[in-house]
């Protein structure tokens, strides 16, 4: 079980973090370390299919379990991908080089520095989060010692008798209910914010007066979109605590949580937002990350 558990690792891995290698060189190239952004579903994506290709058998569990992240990873990397190409390098990462540079650091050093920071960084969390999927899907199907009749042809009962095989029970059942449920938050929500962008594309007044998206799902909470990401998560764990040892992956959906309301998401987006007015007005009356009904 531990040797399936470290094949699904290492070949994810070295699979996520070779073509992190490419789409590094491919940044210098164009000097865009924003590419990275577009990479973070793919990298899951990447994960699930190669467990999946890697699988003795692909049960109908174990089929299911992989196509949670892949599914979403198509999903994200195409909204990020039409959302960010064209529009040159992200801010947050120009403001990176220009920190670097008063520090006496060459272009060329921060974007060297970027592989291991930005672009491992990335790969790393992206192995540590899916580890419900590696882990499950090693174990999902685990082979035995033979019993039996030896010269028996049926192939189902040699199956059987080889493997032991985990089925689509409750838990499969939940998670994948949940992660329905998150999947449709952060679609609806990513949707959600575009038409809004779109329809104050021309916006030209002052920043603290810029309209603040309060309806739809943002009517709810503040961040649908981050909201169903961990609802994805926390149901693929679920799923995968159908499988013996899915349960110890528990820190991962904790991890990406933590994440989305701490680190990368919520915390740092809402920094530049609460200077305006408007927006205060909204956290005041708009959850930070549960749906709930607004205050009035």
């Amino acid at each position: 079980m531990v040797s399936d558990i470290l094949v699904n690792f290492s070949h994810s891995a070295a699979v996520v973090f070779g073509l992190l290698t490419l789409l590094w060189a491919i940044s210098v190239a164009v000097k865009d370390a924003s590419l990275i952004d577009i990479f973070w579903g793919f990298g899951f994506l990447l994960v699930g299919a190669v467990c999946l290709y890697l699988a003795d058998i692909r049960t109908p569990y174990l089929i299911l379990l992989a196509a949670l992240p892949i599914i979403w990873g198509i999903r994200l990397s195409l909204y990020l991908g039409k959302r960010n190409l064209g529009h040159g390098e992200d801010v947050r990462y120009v403001a990176m080089r220009k920190r670097a540079a008063k520090k006496g650091m060459s272009e060329i050093a921060w974007r060297i520095r970027t592989l291991f920071t930005v672009y491992f960084g990335q790969g790393l969390l992206i192995m540590i989060v899916s580890a419900p999927v590696w882990v499950a899907m090693a174990t999902s199907v685990l082979r035995k010692l033979p019993h039996g009749n030896a010269l028996d042809t049926d192939a189902t009962k040699v199956f059987l008798q080889h493997y032991t095989v985990t089925e689509i029970g409750i838990l499969t059942i939940v998670g994948a209910i949940l992660w329905l449920i998150g999947f449709l938050f952060e679609a609806i929500g990513d949707a959600q914010l575009t038409a809004f962008k779109k329809t104050h594309t021309n916006y030209e007044g002052p920043y603290e007066n810029k309209p603040v998206l309060d309806t739809g799902l943002w009517k709810y909470t503040r961040h649908p979109n981050y909201f169903g990401n961990a609802c994805m998560w926390w149901g693929i764990w679920l799923v995968a605590c159908q499988a013996p040892w899915g349960w110890v992956t528990i820190f991962a959906p904790l991890i990406m949580t933590f994440l989305l309301t701490r680190v990368s998401g919520r915390d740092l987006l809402e920094r530049q937002l609460k200077k305006r007015p408007a927006y205060q007005d909204y956290i005041k009356r708009t959850s930070g990350f549960i749906p709930r009904p607004p205050k009035s």
